[in-house]
């Protein structure tokens, strides 16, 4: 992701199956880049997900939950594999618009209560579309602590928490430097 230096999202005039040109157009017209790394969810394939985790070095990771599915056993491993490589995450719920509210509730009470499990002791911070601006700098700045650990509800079909998703991964930083020598 491509970001201007007041937090813009950079998007391409006009996207196109190369994504070669796409990238440069969105490296090109940015001032900082957030690089995401996509990796295995299935247990099928958790090697290759430890392989990327220790091999790539990320900053932060992204757990992804769909509210709909709820925690599952994957879900627990890649919070426990963060934990055990010391990856500050954040937590990302999905197809919030398509879950009944009551499983939706049933998801967050479970990662609130895994988070603040004695074992990771993280703070659950959840962020919605109502979070000020302040309070998302605010823990922004904390994430690279690993203390904390945001919850973002979030829709593709609506938008709902898009923007402020967005608005988070451009205000994280780097934790590690990274030197060629």
């Amino acid at each position: 992701m491509g970001f201007t230096k007041d937090g813009k999202q950079v998007i391409p005039e006009r996207f196109n199956q190369n994504k070669n040109k796409y990238w440069k157009e969105v490296v090109c017209g940015s001032y900082k880049i957030a690089s995401l790394v996509d990796l295995c969810g299935h247990e099928k394939y958790l090697k290759t997900t430890i392989n990327g985790l220790t091999g790539l070095a990320p900053d932060f990771g992204c757990v992804v939950v769909g509210a709909n599915m709820g925690i599952q056993k994957m879900t627990k491993e890649h919070i426990g594999l963060c934990l055990f490589l010391k990856i500050p995450f954040f937590i990302v719920v999905t197809k919030v618009d398509m879950c009944p509210q009551n499983k939706f509730e049933e998801t967050i009470d479970e990662l609130r209560k895994i988070l603040k499990h004695k074992l990771l002791n993280k703070f659950p911070i959840e962020i919605t579309d109502k979070t000020s601006e302040n309070e998302l700098i605010k823990t922004a700045e904390l994430m690279p602590s690993g203390n904390i650990c945001p919850i973002f509800p979030v829709s593709s079909v609506s938008k709902m928490g898009i923007e402020v998703l967005t608005q988070f991964i451009w205000r994280i930083e780097k934790v590690k430097e990274v030197s060629i020598e």
